[in-house]
């Protein structure tokens, strides 16, 4: 162990030991030259392992994301290994979790940052797999934002016959004798786990019967963050969520799922043509002359910036961009604000931003607007007031049944059936009540396209509605309808929506089994 005050290399000086684990320590340093605070971890190893460490080292260099520290420095003694890394300000969640319970819509924003974090990872080439999610090894920094600070490095150089990972948290795998290869949904497994952690403050089982069991029968888990934890957590890999993507799309609709099912028609003069369903985005431009419209500008650098119907980040800046140089006519002005606000709500879930730009809109234009704006304010206010956002959603309801056989109807349909089932209740009701939402939609929108009131190209909006009521049903455990609506779905979505057809078709194996 390092003394204080010791100086390593004529440049880290140790002020203090902040942890110390079987085969390693982790030091707080002060720069001798520049005064800036390190964090120094030393790693016991030997001759045989220590092309392990500088692997692993080699490895974290490559990380270049905000959730992770960076590496500064790195170099062997004859004892072991010194990482030098940047130095986090904060508490590791383990401490955060005892101190007392996070609200919901809280630890859905963690959950999300988090599960982007491990999905950068997956992203790279070669990828990495991180193997040791758990309380212990995330920070909460002064800021509120998360660090994942420590990739396990002790732990695989000092016992890489048994186990890679933490007993409870880990795969089963991650255990030496199954002989399996591990992959992403090793990584979701632990995902799970630390959902658990965070949500009931208790530290995960390492018989995984016994664990999921638990999780099961308690009926203070909202069932939508329940039947989460228990698609990642399944020992069979093939029935788990295939990746960390998978598990952010089902985050985004734990908040309100993003509008996957909405279709957009955006006329921009006459010289521009937009058209988004359900996970297909096309876009058309025609110059009519040497001058371009604005609008034509924009439209033709937001084409790279489409994927599965959605704007990405970047595409929403450069909509923001125009709105706020205000060069573009009230009509098209008025359309995108309309989409950025609904951006920021359902899919980014940056309410603050999303209240600023439905307020910039003409409620009575867009009169749903005032709905949105009453549940932004009550999104932003972290308080668990399901009571009046209950009441916000049955108002927003009730003005949506007025709009007729539209698209505008189906798409707030979709919309608020999420929201509800979004509330997180301990009785299971919101998602019951989503379910009932849906099924009463669904039947309304057979009616209407029976009697040939609506015309549902494609049956992308039947389709939609029988995907969501095949993962509400699961939540509620009324797996014989959701087996019924996910083989409708099946025979309804588009063949190339591939990820939302390998979903329903691993949980209608799952729920089979049962």
């Amino acid at each position: 162990m390092l003394s204080n005050g010791h100086v390593l290399r004529g440049r880290y000086r140790i002020v203090r030991c902040i942890g110390k684990g079987g085969t390693s320590s982790v030091y707080m340093a002060e720069d001798v030259s520049i005064g800036k605070k390190w964090a120094v971890k030393f790693i016991e190893i030997s001759d045989d392992t220590l092309w392990l460490a500088q692997n692993e080292i080699n490895m974290m260099v490559r990380l270049d994301h905000v959730m992770f520290p960076r590496i500064v420095d790195a170099w062997p003694d004859e004892n072991g290994y010194f990482i030098v890394s940047d130095y986090i300000e904060g508490v590791t969640l383990d401490r955060v979790i005892r101190k007392g319970r996070i609200s919901n819509r809280t630890l859905i924003s963690w959950w999300t940052d988090i599960a982007r974090a491990i999905q950068y990872l997956h992203d790279l080439r070669p990828s990495i797999l991180y193997l040791d999610l758990k309380l212990e090894n995330i920070m909460l920094k002064n800021d509120g934002s998360l660090k994942l600070i420590d990739f396990g490095i002790a732990g695989r150089i000092a016992d890489r016959g048994s186990l890679y990972g933490t007993p409870g948290y880990a795969a089963p795998e991650q255990y030496y004798n199954r002989g399996e290869l591990l992959d992403e949904r090793t990584d979701v497994f632990g995902f799970g786990m630390l959902m658990y952690a965070m949500y009931s403050g208790k530290r995960p089982d390492e018989d995984l019967d016994r664990q999921t069991d638990a999780i099961r029968n308690d009926r203070r888990l909202p069932g939508a963050i329940r039947q989460m934890i228990l698609n990642c957590i399944r020992s069979d890999k093939s029935l788990r969520y295939r990746n960390m993507d998978e598990i952010i799309r089902a985050l985004i609709r734990m908040g309100g799922e993003k509008k996957n099912a909405i279709l957009i028609k955006i006329a921009v003069a006459a010289a521009v043509a937009v058209l988004g369903v359900f996970g297909t985005f096309a876009v058309r431009y025609v110059v009519a002359g040497p001058k371009v419209s604005p609008a034509s500008r924009m439209m033709e650098e937001l084409s790279d910036h489409i994927i599965d119907g959605e704007y990405t980040e970047e595409g929403i800046r450069i909509i923001c961009g125009y709105i706020e140089a205000g060069c573009l006519d009230e009509e098209t002005c008025g359309k995108f604000t309309y989409e950025v606000a609904r951006n920021y709500f359902t899919i980014q879930r940056n309410y603050r931003e999303a209240l600023r730009y439905f307020r910039m809109l003409d409620e009575e234009e867009y009169p749903d607007a005032g709905y949105y704006m009453e549940l932004c304010r009550l999104q932003v206010s972290f308080e668990e007031d399901n009571a009046r956002y209950t009441e916000c959603l049955n108002e927003f309801a009730r003005y949506n049944r007025g709009l007729g056989y539209s698209e505008a109807r189906y798409d707030n349909e979709l919309m608020i059936a999420n929201l509800y089932a979004g509330i997180m209740d301990e009785d299971g009701k919101a998602a019951q009540t989503a379910a009932a939402h849906l099924k009463s939609g669904l039947n309304d929108l057979r009616y209407a396209i029976r009697e040939g009131l609506f015309t549902d190209s494609g049956s992308r909006y039947e389709a939609e509605y029988c995907r969501r009521l095949c993962i509400i049903c699961e939540e509620t455990g009324d797996y014989e309808g959701a087996v019924s609506y996910g083989k409708e779905a099946l025979v309804l979505l588009d063949p190339e929506r591939n990820a939302e057809r390998d979903d329903i078709s691993r949980r209608i194996k799952y729920m089979q089994e049962q």
